[in-house]
């Protein structure tokens, strides 16, 4: 249908019907984000911007309309109207007319396919191919004013009411070349129009768009309000020195009017740095980059640049900060600090799938080329390319942690900040975790103040050694003194000493480290090897402790699973040691610490204990004389229940009674004191003490008792 109007003839068309369809879906659907609109028409500017730049690589010509390429932002608050305006190929009357509007795109037929199964993410429309109309989000009318080289000026217009109008532009200001879309915001959305959601806008979602973005903002100045101007006699200002009072001078100084200016502001100042060759940028630019997409006030630590070709194209710049975030593993915080970008437009920076969770303290872009536009996030998680990145910046990643390590006071740094990320990954990446044990730090017997790496653990074994042996406690200090250690020192075996609650997680996980297998010295199983009059000897102690050991596993019941002598102690008289695939005494520790934990999982994954003596050590020694002696000796009963507990105590657990180890331990200073149980009786029944076992023989045995101890 036509008419004509003003000499100018104005076309109707209808929208064909699947568009009308996912226009009304648009403007009568609420979503939360509808911020996404200036991102699709920026992103659109800069697609046209390409198309004239790539034919102006063969003809320059197609630029002498207008040689600059830019995007510019024009709200006019008063009229309600946002102006998207850019130098871009622009639009010939046919583009108008097939482009917006009359031709059936596959991809608006899946978009309403994709909403009507459930996907509520309006963001993914650019992924269709038909982001233009979301700027129906934000406007009730949409006029789009383009010029083509080939084509006159023309005016395309809708208001989303199932057709569009397009016109030759005859009255309208000329563009030379390129598109400028007005949208008539909706009385709701003139939020929309305030420069400094504008500018927040386009600094997430189009801050690396490589044309430039202008902002119109208008400033207020203050000029003279006076329209007179007085011209002094020059002749007269030299001979003459006039006195000026002050305060006539102020009262000239306010009177002052404000008027508004408008000026262009430039939002996308920072370049897209990782474009560029990685030679030719210096460790200055680095940092401030690193200091524009993280707001962090401290420079990196470490950086990597670097680029993906082949079948999969993307750039990558990744950052390693000096220091932890204080929220690293909180459940609640963002998967990760990497900032996706398709194309140099910004699509998220919640993306699970993007590098692995202990990498979550990296922090960076990835730019791909191959990924759609405006993706979805549920359509992201599913994509195969995303596996492909995160297994590259896994591999880079870890690449440059070995950059790092070549440094040995950066290193230090990064140990101290993100060694618990290590440890983690070691957990959970099957793949890349004999990489990461190369990174690993710890205290040994011999490293002194210094720790030391695995590598240099090797080094220092001694010939014949099978095992890397190390401990868990719950410090540096109480590992350093731990009866465990006591024979292997002794033989000049070095330990590794560790004391972080991750090295328990990452220990059960990491079995052997260039082919030597690590040893828990606090599990059973421990076999050092030794000569074969130690042997002999060892073999005769055995046999001599068996019946003490079987009074011992008698008295104690089911709180050990057997006793039996120990070739790990030599200055203490016994030790509690954990079986071979259940918990040790840190991690039942660690595991009872957790606040939700699971309390079922206790019953089967605490160890069964075993109660290892010295059978060299003197209280052993007079034990054994005494159930040599007599087996039924009631006093062995209770110095038996205190080796025990002293014993679970020195070897890392937690006592179930302490009050009534504590109760015996009062009961002997008592003996040593020669205090008589008489004296306080009252004070025992007041303090809980007629539950405590009673030392089983008085009198003379207690004299008896004061020597073995």
């Amino acid at each position: 249908m036509s008419q004509s109007q003003s000499n100018v003839e104005v076309e109707e068309f209808a929208f064909q019907a699947e568009i009308n369809q996912l226009m009304s879906l648009i403007v009568n659907t609420f979503y939360s984000n509808k911020e996404i609109f200036l991102r699709e028409l920026i992103s659109n500017s800069s697609d046209a911007l390409d198309k004239i730049r790539y034919l102006s690589l063969t003809d320059k010509t197609v630029l002498d309309t207008n040689p600059d390429l830019k995007i510019d932002l024009v709200p006019d608050v008063s009229n309600k109207k946002l102006i998207i305006r850019d130098t871009g190929i622009g639009m010939t009357k046919s583009d108008l007319i097939n482009n917006l509007g009359t031709i059936a795109r596959s991809g608006t037929k899946n978009f309403m396919q994709a909403i009507k199964e459930g996907v509520e993410d309006i963001s993914m429309i650019g992924q269709f191919g038909v982001g233009f109309y979301s700027a129906y989000l934000v406007a009730d009318k949409v006029t789009v004013v383009t010029k083509h080289n080939d084509d006159e000026q023309y005016i395309w217009e809708s208001e989303a009411g199932g057709h569009f109008t397009v016109q030759r532009d005859v009255h309208g200001e000329p563009l030379g070349r390129g598109t400028k879309i007005i949208l008539y915001m909706k009385e709701e959305q003139t939020d929309f129009l305030k420069e400094r959601t504008i500018k927040d806008l386009v600094k997430k979602h189009s801050q690396f768009i490589q044309y430039p973005i202008s902002l119109q903002i208008t400033k207020e100045e203050e000029v003279d309000d006076d329209k007179e101007t007085k011209k002094d006699d020059k002749d007269k200002s030299d001979a003459q020195v006039e006195e000026v009072d002050e305060d006539e001078e102020k009262k000239k100084d306010k009177k002052k009017k404000k008027v508004e200016k408008k000026e262009w502001e430039q939002l996308n100042k920072t370049k897209p740095l990782w474009l560029r060759n990685p030679k030719d940028i210096t460790k200055e630019e680095y940092g401030a980059f690193y200091k524009s997409i993280t707001n962090d006030f401290e420079d990196h630590l470490a950086v990597k640049h670097f680029s993906v070709e082949g079948q999969l194209e993307f750039r990558a710049v990744l950052f390693v900060p000096k220091r932890a975030p204080f929220d690293m593993f909180e459940s609640k915080k963002k998967p990760n600090n990497i900032k996706l970008y398709v194309r140099r437009v910004f699509i998220t920076d919640n993306c699970e799938d993007l590098i692995p969770e202990w990498l979550s303290f990296l922090k960076g872009i990835v730019d791909s080329e191959d990924l759609p536009l405006n993706i979805s996030r549920e359509t992201l998680q599913q994509n195969k390319i995303l596996k492909v990145i995160n297994k590259n910046i896994t591999k880079k990643a870890i690449e440059l942690f070995q950059e790092i390590s070549e440094n040995k006071e950066d290193f230090n740094k990064f140990y101290e900040a993100f060694s618990k990320n290590i440890k983690y990954g070691i957990h959970d990446d099957t793949t890349n975790r004999d990489k990461l044990a190369e990174f690993l730090r710890f205290h040994s017997t011999k490293s002194g103040l210094e720790m030391t790496s695995l590598k240099d653990y090797i080094t220092r074994m001694k010939e014949g050694q099978e095992f890397i042996y190390f401990v868990c406690g719950e410090s540096k200090k109480a590992v350093e003194e731990s009866p465990f250690l006591e024979n292997l020192k002794k033989k000049g075996l070095e330990v590794l000493l560790m004391s972080d609650p991750m090295d328990e997680y990452a220990m059960q996980q990491l079995k052997e480290f260039e082919g030597k297998k690590f040893k828990n010295i606090t599990k059973e199983g421990l076999e050092l090897a030794t000569d074969e009059e130690e042997k002999k000897k060892q073999e005769e102690l055995k046999k001599a402790t068996e019946q003490l050991c079987t009074v011992i596993k008698d008295t104690l019941g089911e709180k050990v699973e057997k006793v039996a002598t120990s070739q790990r102690l030599s200055s203490s008289p016994c030790v509690i040691v954990t079986g071979e695939f259940g918990w040790t005494a840190n991690m039942e520790r660690i595991m009872k610490a957790q606040a939700l934990r699971n309390s079922g999982m206790g019953s089967y994954m605490t160890s069964k204990k075993t109660l290892e003596i010295n059978p060299s050590h003197p209280i052993i020694i007079e034990l054994r004389k005494k159930v040599e002696k007599d087996k039924s000796d009631k006093t062995v009963k209770d110095l038996v229940w205190l080796l025990f507990e002293t014993a679970l105590l020195t070897s890392g657990f937690n006592l179930d009674e302490p009050t009534t180890f504590a109760s015996r331990i009062h009961r002997m200073i008592k003996l040593g004191l020669a205090i008589d149980e008489t004296e306080t009786e009252i004070s025992d029944k007041t303090t809980g003490d007629e539950d405590i076992p009673a030392l089983e023989e008085e009198g003379g045995d207690a004299n008896e008792m004061e020597k073995v101890d």
